[in-house]
């Protein structure tokens, strides 16, 4: 693998950002050492509350490898005090022998009070033409927020982390999908869908067994754990909800959301085949703590069963170490396994995203569901 350099950042005019990404491609190809530039997209970063931009290093440097971009980070801003941009820029290089690439431009804002009203305008005249334009919302999304409505309308695909979101994180998801209605030829994407890509394929293994598959359709209680941790949210297990029900056809119960604290409770209802009454499903979420969690992530998953069959419980339980104990219990089979927990890396889920923007109908079933579950339970008020 070619080796990256990322020279140290500094501080420039903002009016002078494109001589000095001039000036790093031309001293980049000095010394007779030919230098070949790529350019795919316009990626802007909103960093999370307390979050440098220099934090975000090592995820760019993984992202441009891939995706050769011009990457706009933005600090978040005090409003309080005085009016004050400073503007940072640098560059990405890779190369070995007599030939480097520039992977990345890298442009930092770190606006200070009303300064911030003035971002737009520099980001936008700051894209490179003819690309795609990319916003990467990594903080709680703030849907009034000047800068986030600016750039909406302008770009191409959004993409949040639930797991950061401070607000109650359904109602967050939610607006998500009547981003998604309002903005229909944009793409809206979840870092955290991904991270619960491995749970949704233990739970899918467990029907995998032609034998129990009758019992899908016998599903009465799904009990979801996450460790909430220092500054966790549910997000991970309402999607997980949300991933579940949508796949099986489930219809929302009218007003049946609850919550109590950290704990929320849904009801759903399915028809079963050749029956013409529905029988009812309740899903919890609940706090399970995990010692080596990190905050929001997925401690378990419960599924049980009822009806004319005999009772069958499909369980994936978190472990120490990375690990996951999955047991399943049927009238003709006993199982109990230890598997690894692959969580994908937050470089490689963007990567992913960027390849195949809107590939996933999962997520947008899953965000239809939460739709229909908030309204309605806001109707039933």
């Amino acid at each position: 693998m070619a080796e990256m350099f990322h020279p140290p950042p500094h501080v420039v005019p903002l009016k002078k950002v494109e001589d000095e990404l001039s000036a790093l491609r031309t001293s980049a190809s000095a010394d007779n050492v030919p230098s070949l530039r790529a350019c795919t997209l316009t990626l802007v970063v909103l960093c999370d509350k307390n979050e440098d931009p220099a934090d975000l290093e090592a995820l760019v440097a993984q992202i441009v490898e891939s995706h050769p971009a011009r990457v706009i980070l933005i600090a978040q801003h005090d409003p309080e005090a005085g009016a004050w941009l400073e503007t940072r820029v640098s560059s990405y290089l890779s190369g070995n022998g007599g030939l480097r690439r520039l992977l990345g431009e890298e442009i930092m804002f770190y606006p200070r009070g009303t300064q911030y009203d003035s971002l737009p305008s520099a980001i936008l005249g700051l894209r490179v033409s003819g690309l795609p334009f990319i916003l990467y919302w990594r903080g709680q999304p703030d849907l009034d927020d000047h800068l986030f409505r600016a750039l909406v309308q302008e770009c191409d695909q959004i993409l949040f982390d639930s797991q950061h979101f401070t607000a109650r994180a359904e109602r967050i998801n939610n607006t998500i999908a009547r981003l998604r209605l309002n903005f229909p030829n944009v793409s809206f994407g979840d870092v955290n869908w991904q991270r619960i890509r491995p749970w949704r394929e233990f739970v899918a293994q467990f029907f995998d067994d032609p034998a129990n598959l009758a019992y899908l359709d016998k599903i009465t209680r799904v009990a979801i754990d996450f460790s909430v941790g220092f500054g966790g949210n549910q997000s991970a297990a309402i999607l997980m909800m949300a991933w579940l029900a949508s796949s099986l056809g489930w219809r929302v119960v009218h007003g049946s959301y609850q919550r109590d604290g950290l704990k929320r409770v849904a009801r759903f209802e399915q028809k079963q085949y050749g029956a013409a009454s529905r029988h009812e499903i309740e899903v919890i979420i609940n706090v399970l703590e995990q010692e080596d969690c990190m905050p929001g992530e997925l401690t378990g998953v419960r599924i049980e069963t009822s009806d004319d069959l005999p009772e069958a419980i499909f369980q994936a339980k978190r472990a120490v170490g990375g690990f996951v104990d999955v047991r399943e219990l049927t009238l003709n089979r006993y199982s109990e396994r230890c598997l690894v927990l692959n969580i994908p890396q937050e470089s490689s889920v963007i990567t992913a995203e960027l390849d195949a923007p809107r590939r996933d109908r999962n997520y947008h079933r899953a965000l239809e569901l939460l739709d229909a579950l908030m309204s309605q339970n806001a109707e039933s008020r």
